[in-house]
């Protein structure tokens, strides 16, 4: 019998979780009750009752990297001053994942719901769900459905939380199917087009991948070789024509990650009390952390922004200069987060004295019949000529355009230089001297007289 810590929400002292080893493996084949410190218990259930767990599997990647992210939630959370903030851009996706499902569900293709409601945004409208993109989704989860060859079990939009295990274990799983001959599959449909996330070693994947494990009796207790495939389905970041993202492991990896470096992390942040400024850990995974304005690292680069005048900024030694530009993602996150918080704030009828809400800018548009009337005024003039797509934008059409884009797309010379951190891909260029201008030309023979 192996025992393993496991610390109920913020209790000081440890509590244990007996699982039971199968002979033939490591696995646990079942677990028992954690027992709370039923005096604490009370008020620190709030993070518990939370839709999202503050150590749930869409933070991983924060949590498992920054321990003040958590920290800073759950002090208050316990206070009671938690704001959860949740972006247009997240709305929108919530909006794709019910659409998601619905047509998963019943085996009906996203255009089938062309026009209807979901969570406030109309598909394939203007402004709303993105039908092409949910469609990427829908063919990767029947595909892995159409492939069945046994009896499985399928996950759709499920929440699965394992207090058992851990009090904060909790997260929902887009798509997920199992069977015991063909392994486990899990698929995770992503909205956002501004940043691409890999599969490969991913927490998110991997947290939910040891969810569905832990919550099945027979994973559980599994052989280790088990196939595990997960997936990322991201088709407005990486085009609608692009494969899926797919990285294959084993279950008995999955259990080690979660048994060794999951639940080890979220007991050492749940037995943490005591918060350093070494615990602000800042990164990629800053861009949606719930508590992100409560950052000291974020706060002191905005605040040496705004505080720093143009003629400040030109007496700088390069040093100086050096120190600013590396808060300078910092300040821009402070400041995504802060426009996001003001936002919210004014909707839900505060004052804040400095802002005010606005009608968004939207372009006009023409009224229905209009294009009658400037065929009649303008004939051929009324339409713009036809243009030719760019290598980029041939590129998303699929890997064929990504071919010719390599064989017939080319850069032309840069028309100067700009600045970029030092985790830009692009290799470090050189100013431009007289020299370096008239270097091939002052060596050819022509230039020379022959």
């Amino acid at each position: 019998m192996e025992i393993l810590d496991v610390y109920a929400v913020g209790f000081p002292r440890r509590d244990h979780l007996e699982l039971q080893r199968n002979p033939q493996g490591s696995l646990p084949l079942r677990t028992f009750h954690v027992r709370p410190d039923h005096g604490r218990f009370r008020k620190e259930s709030a993070m518990i009752d939370l839709e999202h767990s503050p150590l749930g599997g869409s933070g991983a990647h924060r949590f498992m990297t920054c321990t003040a992210s958590f920290l800073v939630q759950r002090e208050q959370i316990l206070d009671g001053t938690f704001e959860n903030i949740e972006s247009d851009f997240a709305k929108l996706g919530t909006a794709a994942h019910d659409l998601g499902a619905k047509a998963v569900a019943t085996g009906l293709e996203p255009f089938e719901y062309l026009g209807e409601e979901f969570s406030g945004y109309l598909a394939g409208w203007p402004g709303g769900i993105s039908l092409d993109a949910v469609h990427i989704y829908f063919n990767e989860c029947m595909k892995i459905l159409a492939a069945r060859k046994s009896q499985g079990s399928m996950l759709l939009e499920d929440t699965i939380h394992l207090p058992d295990i851990h009090p904060l274990l909790r997260g929902t799983v887009d798509f997920g199917w199992w069977s015991k001959s063909q392994g486990v599959y899990l698929r995770d449909y992503k909205n956002g087009e501004g940043v691409g996330v890999a599969a490969a070693g991913n927490k998110q994947l991997l947290y939910y991948a040891f969810l569905m494990i832990m919550n099945d009796p027979w994973l559980r207790a599994g052989p280790r070789d088990l196939l595990v495939s997960l997936g990322i389905v991201q088709p407005n970041f990486y085009g609608v024509f692009e494969d899926t993202d797919v990285w294959e492991t084993t279950l008995g990896f999955v259990m080690d990650w979660g048994m060794n470096e999951l639940l080890p992390r979220m007991n050492v942040l749940v037995s943490t009390q005591d918060l350093d400024e070494a615990d602000y850990v800042p990164g990629d995974h800053c861009q949606f952390c719930p508590v992100l304005l409560d950052c000291v690292v974020m706060q002191r680069a905005f605040k040496a922004y705004a505080d720093a005048s143009e003629d400040f900024v030109a007496m700088l030694t390069n040093q100086e200069l050096n120190e600013y530009y590396s808060q300078r993602d910092y300040a821009r996150r402070f400041m995504n987060a802060l426009e996001s918080a003001v936002h919210a704030r004014l909707v839900a009828g505060g004052n804040i004295p400095s802002a005010k809400l606005v009608e968004k800018r939207v372009a006009r548009v023409w009224k229905p019949g209009a294009a009658a009337a400037l065929e009649e005024a303008f004939g051929s003039k009324a339409y713009e000529e036809r243009k030719i797509k760019s290598p980029a934008g041939i590129e998303k059409l699929s890997s064929r355009g990504k071919e010719i884009a390599l064989e017939w797309g080319y850069k032309p010379e840069g028309a100067g230089l700009s600045v970029a951190p030092l985790s830009d891909p692009r290799p470090e260029a050189k100013p431009r001297t007289n020299a370096t201008v008239f270097e091939g030309h002052a060596s050819s023979p022509e230039a020379q007289g022959f």
